[in-house]
């Protein structure tokens, strides 16, 4: 499957969960901020995109990986993402800029920076790990 299918699925669940125009949805829109998504909406967006792709779509996955590879050092402390994690979530999620993820980046707050491309990176890597 290519990024373009993906973009497109992800865009057909999009339109069905946030009833947006097809035509506003850019791989760099934030799904909050640009396409009037809310938390809940996140939520019934993977659901969906799991119903479409046929995947199982985990958020605590990612945060299992950065705190493995932080080991003692804690992800966040009191809602706010350690310096550490931060850096970490650079590496992995480079489609946000780098001035969007700061220390002081509360857990509440991070949502706020996902894009379509988040959402197609995740969907292309798990689909990858299906295949695999």
């Amino acid at each position: 499957m290519t990024r373009e299918d993906i973009l497109n699925g992800i865009k057909d669940c999009l339109v069905e969960v946030v009833d947006i125009n097809r035509a506003d949805i850019h791989e760099s829109s934030k799904l909050i901020d640009d396409l009037g998504a809310d938390s809940l909406d996140l939520l019934d967006l993977i659901f969906q995109l799991e119903q479409y792709f046929k995947i199982k779509l985990s958020a605590r996955k990612f945060e299992k990986q950065i705190q493995k590879e932080l080991g003692d050092i804690p992800l966040e402390v009191e809602g706010v993402y350690t310096k550490e994690a931060i850096t970490l979530i650079r590496k992995y999620m480079t489609e946000i800029p780098e001035e969007e993820l700061q220390n002081g980046l509360t857990i509440q707050d991070f949502p706020k920076r996902f894009r379509v491309s988040t959402m197609i990176n995740l969907v292309e890597s798990t689909l990858e790990k299906t295949n695999e």
